[in-house]
């Protein structure tokens, strides 16, 4: 299509939308006439690729039926690229596309040191859910940790943890009451876990548990990348009457492992305002209370 033609066009459509409207359709119309440059100029397969990983990276996701027709190519096609970019490593694969790939790690120490300053800024801004007299259930994501250091003194907040790290935590702050759940410890997720845990949790009916992710997606769910950590957490959940998640940016629209629960049993999530607004306006229409920080 002529430049000037396709100019005259957008400028059309445009006039005929609410204001609200406009920077979804400009976005949409630039990424349209990004494709179709690049078609121009014929891609070859690993142009392709790098292309549709480029925009999983910045939308979370995308769809197979889709892209095959941005990219004037056949399903087989994408789907093709897609296993290749999987079978690197790059993606995670789902039905009908694809996801960024969760990078959260299984080892305590290092995701204690990735994006601490932001967990900080979720712990802060989690507090105002915590209520006097409060049951809290913190389970072993570094997170809760930074949940844990922050904690209210005089609130008389009973805390349970299966998390050595976290128990430390909450008694050097001062928290009178303290429930350790034991079990064998897992030295890289440094938490109790196994059917001792799992039988102590079930005994327990806290008011509310804090729920770290490795990653988070609206179809996906909740998941983790350790079996038994997804059985622990699935406990924690099941036995606390509301669920609160804290999330960093990079951990939305991507999959691990193993579930943990559907993304539309969470009451609420606390993440930071980083994401592509794209990405926050799905979640926003989820159903659950999303607080940005």
């Amino acid at each position: 299509m002529h430049s000037r033609v396709f100019a005259s066009f957008c400028t059309f459509i445009l006039a005929s939308l609410p204001l609200r409207r406009h920077k979804q359709v400009i976005h949409r119309i630039s990424r349209t006439m990004e494709t179709s440059s690049l078609l121009d100029a014929g891609l070859i397969p690993a142009e392709r690729q790098r292309l549709l990983l480029q925009r999983i990276e910045q939308d979370g996701r995308i769809a197979s039926v889709q892209a095959a027709v941005d990219f004037a190519v056949s399903e087989d096609t994408i789907r093709r690229d897609l296993k290749e970019l999987a079978d690197a490593g790059l993606i995670e694969r789902v039905h009908g596309g694809a996801l960024r790939k969760s990078r959260a790690s299984h080892r305590f120490d290092r995701r204690l040191v990735s994006n601490e300053a932001q967990k900080k800024q979720l712990a802060a801004y989690a507090l105002r859910f915590v209520e006097p007299g409060m049951v809290i259930l913190l389970d072993q994501s570094t997170s809760n940790l930074m949940l844990a250091r922050q904690l209210p003194v005089e609130a008389g907040l009973t805390v349970i943890t299966p998390s050595p790290d976290i128990a430390v935590a909450v008694l050097d702050r001062g928290i009178g009451k303290l429930v350790l759940i034991g079990g064998q410890v897992d030295p890289q997720s440094r938490s109790a876990s196994g059917a001792g845990a799992l039988e102590q949790i079930a005994y327990l009916k806290p008011d509310l548990c804090f729920l770290g992710a490795c990653a988070v997606d609206l179809i996906e769910g909740v998941t983790v990348v350790d079996h038994d950590n997804a059985h622990l957490k699935r406990a924690m959940v099941a036995a606390s009457r509301s669920t609160l998640a804290l999330v960093t940016a990079e951990k939305l629209d991507t999959r691990s492992t193993y579930q943990v629960m559907p993304f539309n049993r969470l009451e609420r999530m606390v993440t930071e305002n980083a994401s592509s607004n794209t990405i926050l306006q799905r979640y926003s229409e989820s159903g659950v209370e999303i607080h940005l920080v």
